[in-house]
């Protein structure tokens, strides 16, 4: 039986009917997916292409067969055979991964195959215009005359965090709609203020073109919190916890490359986080983890035993994780575990199980595979154990307990190595985000932890 959604599911996507290019930047939790297949029935689009997160292909097709009144037949493209039953008709909408949607869209393009509409889930994900995945979907120019959008009728840009890391990034979703004539560079000097650093440059809006920019995203684009729409979500506390742990292998990776801590953190400040892509970087902040993750879980024992019912926790290494939640079961603790190499329908099995059974108490999530597209509100408490350097990742990750369907006060903690440059990471990303929300006109929630 198909569902009705809420009315102002309905409202944005009549909004989005009457646009051929436009963005969805409702807050997390609010339902974007759900008014992206309400806009595709008010335009009678059939035949489709969804382009998200692989860990959310599943989410997507369960909610077109929920709230679709215009019948479609779904195919979640999960290998190249799933993608030709798609493209010679045996489905009407494929639902895929940005990797492999960048592989096939050439396909489309040599056999000028047109499509009704469609739509980036998790958007950021192309806010840079030099990489081959966006240029496949908008073109060299990222203006859509060339790639996957030139055989759309439609296109539509999903994201609770337009601007992933720094205040331009903004500028990929305006070329996207078809309304910033200038390029990059140009951009930049008319609507920021840029202070070089160490690895690049910081960027803040000037004064006198604050009001222009938010028109030029206003006017192209919706974002609806969920206390705006009448969701009034309890509270969430933010903050940061400091936890000992045996940080020998810590220092000595610092003696042995003097230096690395500082860089670390003025690329960060920077904004600069391709820097950060070496193995040295990568090992240290490995070693961090692994130096958390038992006295964590010893920690965190104490506290389900104390009567915490359940908590969901991130990491990043799935060494740190294996640590944490192989001590867990050891004491009896149910944890279900999901992590990049979890099968679909595992995935499934651990979230619904986890929503529905006392008995599992913990989970636990990798970042980047379970940060998006999950909803955990069984759980009214959640750690991130090791956070990511961009902002809005842990912003998506808190969402995954405070959203529709939470009952309780929440609260969420940043777990932090004592005596490390954790607790510099988190401000960093803090006063980043800080800067985003200034361009968004959304405000801070409160409290010393990065969102």
């Amino acid at each position: 039986m198909t569902v009705q959604g809420f009315q102002y599911q309905h409202d944005g996507a009549a909004w989005l009917a009457q646009r051929r290019r436009a963005g969805l930047f409702d807050e997390p939790g609010a339902g974007k997916t759900v008014t992206f297949v309400l806009a595709a029935d008010a335009v009678r689009a059939v035949r489709m292409w969804v382009i998200c997160p692989a860990g959310v292909r599943e989410h997507w097709r369960n909610e077109f067969l929920r709230f679709q009144r215009v019948p479609r037949r779904i195919c979640k493209g999960q290998n190249i055979h799933d993608f030709v039953a798609w493209r010679y008709g045996r489905f009407d909408v494929l639902v895929t991964s940005y990797e492999l949607a960048a592989k096939w869209t050439r396909y489309i393009e040599e056999d000028m195959d047109y499509l009704d509409a469609t739509i980036f889930d998790e958007a950021h994900y192309l806010k840079s215009g030099d990489t081959v995945r966006t240029r496949a979907f908008l073109g060299e120019n990222i203006t859509g005359h060339g790639g996957l959008l030139a055989f759309s009728a439609r296109a539509w840009w999903g994201t609770g965090s337009p601007i992933p890391n720094d205040p331009a990034d903004i500028f990929t979703f305006l070329r996207f709609c078809n309304v910033m004539p200038l390029d990059r560079q140009a951009f930049i000097d008319r609507f920021f203020n840029s202070r070089k650093k160490t690895y690049g440059s910081e960027q803040t809006v000037k004064n006198d073109q604050m009001r222009d920019l938010h028109a030029l995203i206003g006017n192209n684009s919706i974002r609806r919190r969920l206390v705006d729409v009448g969701h009034q979500l309890p509270p969430i506390f933010l903050t940061n916890l400091l936890i000992d742990g045996d940080d020998t292998a810590v220092r000595e990776m610092l003696l042995s490359y003097p230096g690395l801590d500082r860089k670390i953190i003025e690329a960060l400040e920077d904004g600069n986080l391709s820097a950060l892509h070496s193995d040295h970087v990568a090992t240290l902040r490995r070693l961090i983890g692994e130096a958390k993750a038992l006295p964590y879980a010893q920690m965190l024992l104490g506290e389900l035993e104390g009567g915490l019912d359940k908590v969901v926790f991130f990491g990043i290494h799935k060494a740190a994780m294996t640590i944490a939640t192989q001590y867990l079961g050891r004491k009896g603790v149910r944890v279900g575990l999901i992590n990049g190499d979890t099968p679909e329908r595992d995935r499934v099995t651990l979230l619904q199980a986890f929503q529905t059974e006392a008995s599992m108490r913990v989970l636990a999530l990798q970042m980047r595979s379970g940060g998006t597209g999950i909803t955990a509100t069984a759980a009214a408490a959640e750690d991130v154990l090791e956070s990511d350097w961009a902002p809005y990742v842990n912003a998506q990750a808190i969402k995954r307990i405070h959203r529709i369907g939470q009952t309780r006060a929440c609260r969420a903690r940043f777990i932090t190595l004592a005596n490390s440059f954790d607790v510099a990471v988190n401000e960093i990303v803090a006063g980043k985000t800080a800067r985003i929300a200034e361009i968004e006109g959304a405000p801070i929630v409160g409290g010393s932890a990065p969102i």
